[in-house]
């Protein structure tokens, strides 16, 4: 109410004064038509559709600045502005080229977004297709500071945004959103022991972000990457926004066949036109058979995605409705080498079969108070199963039972049997968000207001981790067995898990000011509200650019924004320690004695992790080429990672004694010793900084030899701290005097220098392309991350911290805690290139062929990465793709 009163008493300030512009598009090629084409203004996110003639009238509510987008499946999207309209009375005729390599101009890699503020990144159609992507994770690859390697689905891939190295708490705090929609892997809980990030197989992905293999190339269209300040209306997210949209309207048959050793995929897309009242309906299924060495069967990946999405618009234009039914299913199941003997058989496979819903409503409103109304709700639900089964034959292992602390007898595995360990989970997720949006407008001031609400649900009512004891893996349940923190007991997430519910408000202002000169200076402000698992933050976001000139621009933003932590991070679940005591076997009897101890962990109440980001950059347009220039700075901190506690048990010294020769022997507890061990639970304890630059260069195409060149490149530094000492067992199990030794700890440093260029021969005539990108790996630091290889202090026996004196530290009794000398040094890894080769040839007759090869030269160089050599760069790697339209 507050937000409609607001807008009245703006709408009174400032003026309505609108033109309307009325036009026709038609297609290029024929002349013919458009109907349903999408125009939307992007200053004020305004927007209407052509109808069955082709025509259109939209309000212009600052004729001297405005951006018109036209948009349309098949057709090239294109841009109009104040300078292509010499009269608004007249009706304006907007053609539009079919989208394909007949274009004189085609971009092929990432590109700044047009815009004076922010530094978003645009991947279109053949951008997304300038590798040879089998998913999402092929097609960011081309992103500054990412590396091109052929596709690999025998493990997850996930994303980092401006920093060095690999980080799994940068990855978990990239929001994804397709279709206008956010879709969440934050109910995702297949871990089987230890941290939250631990899955049971290796294409498991807890707490750990998007898995990109998860989500199939084929149907998208478009991809924005905003790894710098978002405006308000997005939240839940620190290290960016990736926004994917997908291929929907009327379109022909289009099957795309593709190979890369190993890897096969086919999918079939096309969009029908149901009637004038029925709307569209859009289709794609893709199919992927994966495997990196054929001649292991054990390691082979299987995909099917299908997707269905119903668009329907009213006769008057003002409500456009689109609903999108998603269904995955990888279709992995046991395999084996069936060349082993019968019941030797060891198999891992990772189950995951889900749907998903959406839909997004739009209402053109044009009232007083509210130019349109944006209303979208999702619902996901998927059923997944981590299995790894192997087969032991040494002998009957104990194996604790007890739930509570307690002194028992445990249970006997078979000599030989089948172990099995598998984790059953069931996330699900719902999110919807209303937002509203109106425009602005005097002399000098035009404003693009909107404000909105979110909400989602969390939950995961999955079976949990399994647990036979006739079918254990013994190995993993005493100490001093196979080096495991603790051990394990079943767990039903239905029972462990309350559903978890986030919601925010936001309201938003983007706004522009013309000066007396006619330069724009532009200010996207916004604040969001966030209630996440129970912790309320407020969240400020600025951008802003400046018009020097026509072609020099200046930009610069300052925000803050919050992830909420997953429910595997919210709920790690009970731990257990288990010690054998005494085990006997005689011909008469087995007798085994176990102590357990339970330390019960309820809800973790953890903070949101937290980020500050800061930017400034230049855009430079000339005739020739567009240049852009962003250095930023960000500040997480809040940051959730696994954190060593140290507990005392009081450990039973029993005496036995034995009645009678042939029954087992009797026990009692005579007193208690003291024994010390960790544990691991996700705190709210990281801090991170990453400060860098990134640049891009792309040069118009040069006619007299039909190349374009284009250039990115990207240096970062990043610092983590997780304000935390490094405790490390003692590897001489027989030093209890010495249990655990303590180091002081480095922030954990490094930075990384990458530069990328990429020169395209495109023969608009032919419908060829050729491509030739190049990698340079300039500079990659580790910084030491330990002053000394030498403990600091320790743990004794008894619990207790003793510091060592820097003169003792070399002591014989502290040689089994020593750390790794490389610890304590620097480590460069210097310059190597890499170079991969694209050819794309489309025919007259709807046939397109293209053939990639990464590491087309098999440069493999050996690069020296402190005193060791390693050999750089995946070997060379072809891989070939059909498309075909009728």
């Amino acid at each position: 109410m507050r937000f409609i009163t607001l807008l009245f008493i703006l709408s009174c300030t400032f003026s309505y004064s609108q033109t309307r512009l009325t036009g026709r598009v038609i297609s290029d090629e024929n002349n013919q038509a458009l109907e349903d084409v999408l125009i939307t203004e992007a200053k004020t996110n305004a927007w209407t559709l052509t109808n069955a003639k082709g025509y259109f009238s939209i309000a212009i509510s600052n004729p001297q600045r405005f951006e018109l987008n036209f948009k349309i499946l098949g057709k090239k999207e294109l841009q109009i502005t104040q300078d292509d309209i010499k009269n608004f009375s007249e009706i304006l005729t907007v053609r539009l080229q079919d989208d394909n390599l007949k274009l004189d101009d085609v971009t092929v890699t990432a590109v700044p977004k047009r815009s004076k503020v922010g530094s978003a990144v645009v991947l279109d159609d053949y951008a997304v297709n300038q590798r040879q992507s089998f998913s999402l994770s092929d097609i960011l690859q081309q992103l500054p500071g990412q590396e091109i390697k052929p596709p690999n689905f025998t493990e997850t891939k996930i994303l980092n945004l401006r920093t060095a190295g690999e980080s799994t708490t940068n990855a978990f705090g990239i929001a994804y959103m397709i279709d206008g929609l956010q879709i969440s892997n934050d109910e995702n809980m297949q871990t089987y022991n230890g941290g939250s990030n631990n899955g049971l197989t290796s294409l498991d992905n807890p707490s750990n972000g998007l898995d990109l293999n998860t989500i199939p190339a084929s149907n998208i269209e478009k991809i924005e990457v905003i790894a710098g300040i978002p405006d308000a209306e997005y939240g839940n997210l620190t290290t960016g926004l990736i926004k994917i949209d997908r291929k929907a309207g009327i379109s022909p048959y289009r099957v795309m066949a593709s190979l890369r050793q190993g890897t096969t995929q086919v999918s079939l897309d096309k969009g029908y036109n149901l009637g004038e009242k029925a709307g569209n309906l859009s289709f794609s299924i893709n199919y992927l058979n994966a495997n990196n060495n054929p001649t292991d069967q054990l390691n082979s990946y299987d995909r099917v995605t299908a997707s269905a999405i119903w668009t329907v618009n009213s006769h008057d234009k003002k409500f456009r409705n689109s609903f999108s039914l998603n269904f995955h299913d990888n279709l992995n199941d046991i395999s084996y080498d069936k060349e082993n003997e019968s019941g030797k058989r060891e198999a891992t496979f990772k189950k995951d079969r889900g749907i998903r819903l959406s839909n997004r409503l739009f209402w053109n409103a044009n009232t007083a108070i509210i130019d349109n109304i944006e209303f979208n709700v999702g619902f996901s639900y998927a059923k997944q199963h981590s299995y790894h089964q192997s087969f032991i034959n040494n002998g009957g292992r104990v194996v604790p039972t007890a739930m509570e602390t307690s002194l028992y007898t445990g249970n006997y595995t078979p000599v030989s049997y089948l172990s099995v360990k598998e984790v059953f989970g069931q996330p699900l997720n719902l999110n919807t968000k209303l937002s509203f949006r109106k425009s602005l407008n005097s002399e000098k001031f035009s404003h693009n207001l909107s404000a909105g609400f979110n909400f989602s649900y969390s939950d995961n009512t999955g079976r949990g981790k399994g647990y036979d004891p006739d079918k254990a893996y013994s190995d993993l349940t005493f100490k001093g067995t196979s080096g495991e923190d603790v051990g394990f007991r079943p767990t039903s997430y239905r029972n462990l898990v309350t559903p978890r519910k986030n919601y925010g408000i936001y309201f938003q202002d983007n706004s522009t000011y013309t000066f007396a000169n006619g330069h724009d200076l532009f200010a996207n402000i916004g604040v969001r509200y966030d209630n996440q698992n129970g912790f309320s933050s407020i969240s400020p976001r600025i951008n802003f650019g400046y018009e020097l000139s026509r072609k020099w621009s200046i930009r610069g933003g300052i925000g803050f924004a919050s992830k909420a932590p997953s429910l595997s991070q919210i709920f790690p679940s009970d731990k257990y320690y288990d010690y054998l005591i005494r085990d006997i076997r005689t011909n008469d009897y087995a007798f085994n004695l176990v102590q357990t101890y339970k330390i019960a962990i309820d809800k973790l109440d953890l903070e949101p992790s937290k980020i500050w980001k800061y930017e400034i950059g230049a855009n430079y347009n000339a005739n020739f080429a567009n240049f852009s220039l962003t250095a930023y700075y960000n500040r997480t901190f809040d940051g959730i990672v696994g954190v060593k506690q140290l507990v005392n048990f009081d450990y039973p010294e029993v005496e036995f004694t034995y009645p009678e020769d042939n029954t087992a022997p009797d026990y009692e507890v005579t007193g208690y010793s003291n024994r010390v061990e960790t544990y691991s639970l996700p705190q709210n304890s990281q801090e991170t900084t990453d400060a860098g630059i990134e640049f891009f260069a792309t040069f118009k195409k040069i006619e007299a030899i039909n190349t374009s060149f284009s250039f990115s490149g990207r240096y970062v530094y990043t610092e983590n701290n997780s304000f935390n000492e490094i405790i490390e067992s003692n590897s001489d199990k027989a030093n209890t005097a010495v249990p655990y030794g303590i180091f002081t700890k480095y922030p954990d440093k490094s930075d990384d220098l990458k530069l990328r260029g990429t020169a395209s021969y495109h023969l608009s005539e032919l419908g060829l392309l050729i491509s030739l990108t190049a990698e340079q790996f300039t500079r990659r630091t580790t910084y030491a991350t330990i002053k000394s290889i030498y403990p600091s202090a320790y743990i004794n026996g008894n619990g207790d911290r003793i510091a060592i004196p820097a003169e003792n530290r070399d002591d014989q009794k502290f040689q089994s805690l020593l750390k790794n000398p490389l610890n304590s040094r620097d480590q460069v890894t210097h310059l190597y290139h890499n170079f991969h080769l694209r050819l794309t040839k489309e025919f007259q007759n709807n046939l397109s062929l293209s053939m990639y090869v990464t590491n087309f030269l098999n440069y493999q160089p050996q690069v020296a990465t402190g005193n060791h050599k390693t050999r750089k760069n995946d070997p060379i790697s072809f891989g070939a793709q059909i498309n075909y339209q009728f």
